[in-house]
């Protein structure tokens, strides 16, 4: 299956892949302005993928959390690239993305098997504001190979995260409170913030197995850090 991703959640990151195949991918890990990055990266990927003669199934866009301005922009990209294209559009948790990363690594080397829990139970924190972490916990993967989730996602104050002594940490959020919460295992940019390659990965994994996804609403947790006045909300509705 042939899947295009967009993930705004943390970084901007737009991919295809034709199975577990990585064709193409823009990521720009210090992206503030997602919406700009976003328009300019889906169009190069999409080039590379008819290059090779790709055009895709299905459209996934991370829908968080994450902060209120940067998800909207890459569902939006997404559910508009959805339409130009003529397939559906659908929603990944951008944490599952980072969970199968984590836990896909561990599958291939052989480092833990379905008893060995600590290997297999990875929590992911990524970065709220504010600060506090977005955390979920995952218990491994199921047998479609797909993050089965144990808790979560939830805002957090790094404290409240630390007294559930996480046996794997995985995201940016265990990078910077460090100080509480301990060093994340691994400090690759692409194991800090979800990314659109693997959140593809996970929905050819899902789609191919007869797995339903989830919409395009997204996860906010929390109400945006600067909300519409009462007139620009009259305006919008």
């Amino acid at each position: 299956m042939i899947v295009v991703a967009i993930d705004t959640s943390a970084a901007a990151s737009v991919a295809l892949v034709d199975g577990e195949r990585l064709i193409a991918d823009r990521t720009e890990f210090a992206a503030r302005r997602h919406v700009e990055f976003v328009g300019p990266a889906l169009a190069e990927v999409l080039a590379e993928g008819r290059a090779e003669g790709l055009v895709p199934d299905a459209v996934v866009v991370g829908i968080g959390p994450g902060p209120f301005t940067g998800l909207r922009a890459g569902i939006a990209a997404g559910i508009g690239a959805a339409l130009g294209i003529g397939v559906p559009v659908h929603g990944v948790v951008s944490h599952d993305a980072l969970a199968l990363r984590a836990l896909a690594d561990t599958a291939a080397t052989g480092a833990a098997t379905p008893s060995t829990s600590a290997a297999t139970t990875v929590t992911i924190a990524t970065d709220a504001r504010r600060r506090e972490v977005y955390a979920t916990t995952y218990s491994g993967l199921d047998d479609a190979g797909l993050p089965v989730p144990a808790s979560g996602p939830a805002a957090l104050f790094p404290a409240d995260l630390a007294e559930c002594r996480p046996a794997r940490r995985v995201g940016r959020g265990f990078a910077l409170y460090r100080d509480v919460l301990g060093d994340p295992e691994d400090e690759d940019p692409n194991a800090l913030d979800p990314t659109a390659a693997w959140l593809a990965r996970l929905a050819h994994r899902a789609l191919s197995s007869g797995r339903a996804l989830r919409g395009t609403e997204p996860l906010y947790l929390r109400e945006p850090d600067a909300k519409p006045s009462a007139r620009r909300e009259t305006l919008l509705s």
